[in-house]
């Protein structure tokens, strides 16, 4: 069958995480991807998660520090329609490879730029590891408090690096798109930095209403580092000592969860009878009721009620993303695949991202050998030049500009996803119920700033006929339609795909599901923490103590302690992973129906998403190596991947190669390391992680953090100061964020004035979009009129209840 991206040719000199996971992705649509590597092996390319990431792609190996090699890529570029690398700004001019220098060899490039930071600014060529960013733009507060202690802690997940894989992969789909319109390649540029914003989709606008209204917003009601997890989303220990993760966000799902329990004598009790909705102290007394029933039971007996008698309850068990692998609705999707790889032999991996069902994406073969395809693609005597064509226009509108898609999903996971859609220029119309979509429940409404952003919104009570018929409208006039509703409801509402696509034939369809549209686990609910359950993320945030196994034995306070941190570790981070894949779904898609004239049926699941946010461990061979997890008080991996205390705030290092820990021994002074036979090689470091966390704690106490962060990376040693108060303090002070614009005014209605982050990938010839998230129903008026009703048609339905809206 045809391939979104068949026929397309990209040069890919990426290393790590975010590079090589987006080539992977463009390679599993039909892109063909060139790897270009060093002759030498690397701290990445000898990882086992490189031989998923690089699956299905070509391998040629040049030096680049050499004139020799930077010819033979000038030889090489004429035949690619895309070049991404990963490289730091002052790299890529030194190697001769910068997006002047090769789009003048071929001027329809498409040059992706993946960095740390940005292209610019005080912080554009530091390295760009995960820890780095995540240390340095406070990322690592949203976990204060998880271990006990207060300060930033350890973020375990690569959110930075899987959300720019999935932006990188939108940029360049979207490049295309355009240079197929005008025969104009561009610049695209995302960062680690301007992605790992979207996981904040709290604290930036909280503060800022902090600042502007303090008798409204009068403290940071995520602020308390001990917080404790919401009843709907408890972990809790059963019999046999596995630990599981309740989920269930709705009010009517957190009653049947309660009658699962069996604990439906609750609802009769005067001091129940409201649940969810109970008082400080009564809340405190059902949480041991909870745990202690949910004791009662083992996992399998509790899975059992949950799955097969009762059906409406969100609940799984905290998994390793190796046993993530056995899951049976990941099994029954195909979210995992065997590849007989020619170095790990079997290994059980990620399965493909989307499932489409007229452009099918496929995985095209184990990664290759370091150089295995240099004859091949080296014979400069056999080269062929693409194709040139002329410039067609030289239009500067946002590539999806014109295009329309009508968004029925709800909360985070959706509205999110086509919220950064639209930051490429396409135009959302949100299909709210009467109340307002859930994410208006939250701290007075600010948090919808954040996954409405840049959207339009339409209050619909699509449970009446007249409702419906607008939503029927509308989607005649639509390219794109999205929801997240469990199978059945739209079959009920009339707005499934055989319905819609009677209505409008051309329409593209997106389910985007916790667990998919058919399966064993198909029928059940599913928010954010059971893909963080279940895919690793979690228990690995969790870090190294978490008490588990038939032999523990815990009391009621110790079981709170544990849920407590459980529930810290399963953070938010689930749903905007799923958005991102979101809005690479929907840029796969349309790019499809635009170049192949094929509008067709998507699914993306929350567990699929989730798995490739927990990439470098979703797979298996034999003697795979265990997942490095977080120590017991999070401060980081090991000794050389850490946060350490320094005498005045924290620090974050990272130096995982040889190289890098010679030159940090160096810079220290302390060659006297170097010679001792505890840190010789990378296993002696981390047999004896302890004794190095002392010798390096001893020195980093001696002097303050900016210090450090100064004298280190001046010798080109990654260690930053960790942004201790959060992120809105980074994004709303510091000066590199300025110069970068990742930040954007607006202004709100409700609100006021207020920045917010800006779009996460940046344009050269067609700049994107950002806007402010609407009021609920704030279009109602301007989006009938354009689809033929008139002010007294709109009358009626606002006096018969079918539209709503709120005043600022």
């Amino acid at each position: 069958m045809t391939e979104v991206l068949e026929g397309i040719k990209i040069l890919d000199f990426t290393q790590g995480m975010a590079g090589s996971v987006a080539t992977m992705v463009l390679s599993d649509f039909g892109a063909e991807i060139t790897k270009i590597e060093a002759p030498k092996e690397t701290l990445f390319n000898s990882a086992p998660q490189a031989r998923v990431w690089d699956r299905g792609k070509k391998s040629v190996t040049i030096d680049l520090k050499t004139s020799e090699g930077q010819k033979k890529i000038k030889e090489l570029i004429a035949q690619y329609d895309i070049v991404i690398h990963n490289f730091r700004p002052k790299t890529t001019d030194l190697y001769g490879i910068n997006y002047e220098q090769l789009t003048q060899l071929n001027t329809k490039l498409i040059y992706c730029s993946i960095t740390g930071f940005g292209p610019k600014g005080a912080y554009a060529n530091y390295k760009g590891y995960e820890g780095i960013v995540a240390a340095k733009s406070g990322r690592f507060m949203a976990f204060n408090g998880q271990n006990g202690r207060e300060g930033p802690n350890y973020s375990a997940v690569n959110v930075a690096s899987y959300s720019t894989a999935m932006a990188a992969v939108r940029g360049i789909v979207a490049a295309l798109s355009v240079r197929d319109k005008t025969g104009n390649g561009q610049l695209v540029e995302t960062s680690l930095l301007q992605c790992i914003a979207i996981y904040d989709m709290h604290n930036w606008i909280v503060w800022q209403m902090m600042i502007k209204d303090p008798d409204e917003f009068p403290n940071d009601p995520q602020g308390d580092p001990k917080r404790l997890p919401n009843l709907p989303y408890l972990p809790a220990l059963t019999k046999d000592g596995r630990w599981i993760q309740l989920a269930n966000l709705m009010d009517h799902l957190f009653i049947d969860s309660i009658r699962a329990m069996g604990l439906e004598n609750l609802l009769d009790d005067p001091k129940f009878s409201q649940i969810p909705a109970i008082d400080d102290t009564n809340r405190e007394v059902l949480r041991k009721i909870m745990l202690n029933k949910i004791k009662e039971k083992s996992l399998e007996e509790w899975m059992d009620i949950f799955v097969n008698q009762n059906g409406n309850v969100g609940a799984e068990p905290f998994l390793s993303s190796s046993e993530a692998l056995d899951h049976p609705q990941i099994l029954h999707n195909g979210h995992v695949v065997s590849i007989n790889d020619p170095l790990l032999g079997e290994m059980r991996q990620l399965g493909p991202l989307i499932s489409m069902d007229k452009t099918p994406p496929s995985i095209k073969g184990p990664a290759p050998l370091p150089g295995e395809n240099n004859n091949e693609i080296l014979d400069v005597d056999k080269l062929e030049k693409l194709l040139s064509t002329e410039t067609k226009n030289d239009s500067k509108q946002a590539p999806f500009k014109g295009l329309t898609v009508i968004d029925c999903s709800t909360i985070i996971a959706g509205p999110l996803g086509t919220s950064l859609f639209s930051e490429m220029g396409a135009r959302v119309i949100r299909i709210e119920p009467m109340e307002g979509d859930w994410m208006r429940r939250n701290v007075k409404g600010v948090t919808a700033n954040r996954t409405m952003a840049g959207t339009e919104s339409i209050a619909i009570d699509l449970k009446k006929p007249d409702g419906i018929s607008i939503l029927e409208k509308l989607v005649r006039k639509a390219d794109i339609f999205i929801h997240n509703m469990r199978p059945g409801a739209p079959t009920r509402l009339g707005i499934d795909y055989n319905q819609l696509t009677k209505i409008n034939p051309e329409i593209i369809y997106l389910y985007v599901g916790g667990y998919g549209s058919t399966g064993p686990y198909s029928h059940r609910p599913a928010f954010h923490p059971i893909p963080g359950a279940v895919d690793g993320g979690a228990i690995s945030q969790a870090g190294i103590g978490i008490p588990y196994g038939e032999d523990i034995n815990l009391n009621i306070e110790e079981i709170e302690e544990v849920s407590r941190k459980l529930g810290r570790a399963n953070e938010a981070n689930p749903d905007p992973n799923t958005s991102m894949a979101v809005a690479t779904a929907l840029t796969l898609a349309y790019y499809a129906k635009e170049r192949h004239n094929l509008s067709q049926y998507l699914e993306l699941t929350m567990l699929c998403a989730n798995a490739y946010a927990n990439a470098n461990d979703f797979f298996e061979f034999e003697n795979k190596p265990s997942r490095s997890i977080p120590d017991k008080d999070g401060y980081g991996l090991n000794a050389l991947y850490r946060l350490y205390q320094t005498k005045k705030g924290w620090i974050f290092l990272a130096c995982p190669s040889d190289n890098e820990w010679k030159l940090l021994c160096e810079t220290l002074n302390r060659q006297d390391l170097l010679k001792n036979n505890n840190y010789k090689t990378s296993v002696d470091r981390i047999t004896n992680d302890n004794l190095l966390v002392k010798e390096l704690s001893s020195i980093f106490i001696t002097q303050d953090a900016e210090q450090w962060e100064m004298d280190l990376t001046a010798k080109d040693i990654a260690c930053v100061k960790a942004e201790d108060r959060g992120m809105y303090h980074f994004f709303a002070e510091d000066e590199h964020v300025a110069t970068n614009n990742f930040t954007v005014d607006m202004v709100h209605p409700r609100f006021g004035e207020l920045w917010r982050h800006g779009p996460t990938i940046t344009f050269s010839k067609t700049p994107g979009q950002v806007n402010r998230a609407p009021l609920k129903g704030e279009n109602n008026t301007t989006i009938l009129k354009e689809i033929g009703y008139s002010e007294s048609d709109i009358k009626f339905l606002y006096e018969n209840n079918v539209i709503s809206h709120e005043l600022p």
